[in-house]
């Protein structure tokens, strides 16, 4: 772990390891400009921020390779501080001899997210902004790519300091009641006071109740597939994936216990399930834990996919069962469509498919995907996905409920003051205000080095 109170000038290689085409080195502290002085040619004079430049990396007369430059200049740079990002052909002895040049005339190693800790320590972003950079990385799926996006703009950090506002306007109130008796305190302020405190607690509630769909997005949108026995569910499961990965038979009763997959559609990351068969009357142990198994699976999923064999089903008295008793969205599925004698029109609602042979799959992604871009338009709203973040909150929240049952019974401003400042610590500690060393090397850590 770096040294949090260090100033130095540090470099790294901020492209994979390896032969590319390019790679890029940065340098970022005081050095930065006298460091590209010495290695760099032309000369530059002059020189503005925001800018790039052609020119030559030597080591004193020796020509190493033929660069690019990108200046930029302290305040306005990634971390804060003077960078230069150094753009060479990908081979690994010119990126390796240009890193040792630039150790050679001051600066050291950079450590594992030591870039974005001085954009930390140096104001540029706080502490949920680093982690919503991290959630970037590692994102899998348009859902969770939007989600830190928005997250790494600054919408969650702003909502977090507007309620730090608050409690610090609660606060004032409470430094301001101490001085007078609570006959003296008028109705009116008490009023005000918890119209205040509920309005705070209301605003929590919904981050801490935003997580659950948070994971959501991230572990992706779950897909049950159900149906009486032998209808293909098996089939079509492979079919989506592409793989063989469900034992498929003309036997009835083949899955007796769930499968999942992840698959992607359009960027948009779904959980796939494949549910042991929904049988009536069977006294069949397995058979009885397997539908159990997929009530359970149906209950966590977002999706249903119903599948029948029947070309003349019941299937708005099962669509509406359904959506009644489990509140999830359906889509009624008639296989096996090829096997028909009748010739048929393939449509959309109930949708006739064949899950051997692919016909009509079209109108089922094409549902599949309305029903989605649907399900992400009504949840559009600020959303938290880290643990930290999340019990955090909760312990903020326990703290001012405290405060609201407190206020029933008399007030006791410097015990109310205490509650506050003890609510107001823990969003300091989520966007970084307040942190301790353990805290800082357990997010940087899970940065590359070079960023």
């Amino acid at each position: 772990m770096f040294n949090i109170d260090n100033n130095d000038t540090i470099t790294a290689i901020a492209t994979p390891p390896g032969i590319g085409a390019i790679a890029v080195i940065r340098i970022s502290g005081q050095l930065s400009f006298k460091i590209i002085d010495i290695i760099f040619k032309p000369k530059l004079k002059n020189i503005k921020s925001r800018r790039i430049y052609l020119g030559y990396i030597y080591s004193k007369n020796t020509l190493i390779d033929k660069v690019l430059i990108n200046i930029f200049k302290a305040p306005n740079s990634y971390t804060g501080e003077d960078i230069i990002e150094i753009s060479c052909h990908g081979s690994i002895y010119i990126q390796n001899k240009i890193l040792d040049l630039i150790i050679t005339h001051g600066a050291r190693l950079a450590t594992r997210g030591e870039f974005t800790f001085r954009a930390f320590k140096n104001g540029k972003l706080d502490l949920y902004q680093v982690e919503s950079l991290l959630e970037l990385f590692y994102s899998e799926n348009k859902l969770d790519h939007n989600l830190a996006l928005n997250n790494l703009r600054g919408d969650v950090s702003l909502i977090i300091k507007n309620l730090r506002t608050k409690i610090l306007t609660l606060n004032t109130m409470l430094e301001f009641w101490i001085d007078f008796s609570e006959e003296d305190i008028n109705k009116n302020n008490i009023l005000a006071f918890n119209n205040l405190l509920l309005n705070i607690i209301n605003h929590i509630k919904d981050l801490i109740n935003s997580f659950k769909l948070g994971l959501f997005f991230k572990k992706g949108i779950a897909i049950a597939i159900i149906g009486k026995p032998n209808v293909g569910k098996s089939t079509l499961f492979n079919f989506l994936l592409k793989s063989d990965r469900s034992i498929v038979s003309n036997k009835s009763g083949t899955t007796i216990n769930y499968i999942e997959e992840n698959i992607y559609i359009d960027g948009i990351k779904y959980r796939l399930i494949d549910n042991a068969g929904i049988k009536k009357n069977t006294l069949n142990k397995l058979e009885l834990k397997g539908i159990k198994k997929t009530i359970e699976n149906i209950k966590k999923s977002e999706i249903i996919m119903y599948l029948t064999n029947n070309i003349n089903p019941k299937h708005q008295h099962i669509q509406k069962y359904y959506k009644s008793f489990f509140k999830k969205e359906i889509i009624f599925l008639i296989n096996k469509c090829d096997l028909l004698k009748q010739k048929i029109k393939i449509q959309s609602s109930p949708i006739l498919i064949s899950a051997k042979y692919g016909i009509g799959i079209n109108y089922l992604l094409n549902k599949l995907k309305s029903i989605s871009e649907r399900f992400i338009k009504n949840n559009k709203k600020t959303i938290i996905t880290n643990i930290r973040h999340y019990e955090e909150l909760k312990k903020a929240l326990f703290k001012l409920n405290k405060i609201k049952s407190k206020l029933k019974i008399g007030i006791e401003p410097e015990i109310l003051s205490l509650l506050l400042k003890e609510a107001n610590y823990s969003l300091e500690k989520i966007i970084g205000t307040i942190t301790n060393e353990e805290i800082l090397f357990h997010i940087f850590d899970r940065f590359c080095i070079g960023k």
